[in-house]
This record gives structure tokens, C-alpha cells and sequence, in this order.
């Protein structure tokens, strides 16, 4: 069993891939709202240069259509996916409102993923780095 799998947090619970309890209303974001939106809050150092140190952490990104990535799904299974051209939608996070990404994987599956949950990383060197550590990739 993969590391990550083994350590899969209680703030899991919130991931909007699970079939949580709690009221996940999401709404659609206008183009201007996407385009003034930021995950990040400028005034939390907490994110240090963006880079997280482990899979679960939240990750203020802003994604485009076309982006390649790396989804959590409500298993805690990590898949690679591809942003979707659909309607990015808000809601409720982990601690505040924040962007949800229509992301197509495993051919045709197609969910909303949020990087402040922690549940959507971009595809890059260091979360490739992060998915081979914790024995996914």
C-alpha cells in the first residue's frame, strides 16, 4: 500500500470527490471572477514558494483548460488528468471558498477538484518527485 494511502488525513473528508455529508453547492464562476481570482492569500506565509512538502497539502494554483495534472480521488487514489475546457466552479474548501477544476481522467471520468482541499496538483517535476516518495508513480 502506497505511503500516501497510509497517511490519508481526516481533512480528506472534505475532498469534493467524497461522498461527504456535508453541502458542497458549487456555482459557476463568471469570466471576470476567473480572471481576478486567486487561490493564494498574499498575507499567508504558510506557502512558503508554493512548493508543498506533502500530497495532502493545499496548493493555491491557478489552473488553465488543457493543463496536465494529478488528482486525488474520494479512494485517496492519485490519478493523472487533464483540466477540461467545462465551467471552473466555487465553493466551500477546507478553510474558505475557493476554485474547483473540471478535470477528465481514466478516459472519460469527469469530476471537480480543488487545489485548497489538496486534491489537485499540477504536473510537474517536484508533485512527480512527491507522488514517486509516497510509492504512486
Amino acid at each position: 500500500m502506497p505511503k500516501a494511502a497510509r497517511s490519508h488525513n481526516k481533512s480528506s473528508s472534505l475532498s469534493s470527490s467524497s461522498s461527504s455529508p456535508i453541502s458542497r453547492k458549487l456555482r459557476a464562476v463568471t469570466p471576470e471572477e476567473l480572471e481576478s481570482w486567486s487561490d493564494s492569500d498574499a498575507s499567508d506565509s504558510s506557502y512558503g514558494d508554493g512548493l508543498v512538502e506533502d500530497l495532502d497539502d493545499a496548493y493555491p494554483y491557478t489552473f488553465q483548460a488543457g493543463d496536465s495534472v494529478w488528482i486525488r480521488t474520494a479512494g485517496g487514489n492519485w490519478h493523472q488528468g487533464k483540466v477540461s475546457g467545462e465551467t471552473t466552479r466555487k465553493g466551500p474548501t477546507r478553510g474558505r471558498e475557493g476554485l474547483f477544476y473540471p478535470v477528465k481522467f481514466d478516459g472519460k471520468i469527469r469530476k471537480y477538484f480543488a487545489p485548497l482541499n489538496g486534491e489537485i496538483k499540477p504536473d510537474t517535476p517536484h508533485t512527480r518527485r512527491l507522488l514517486k516518495e509516497a510509492g504512486w508513480v
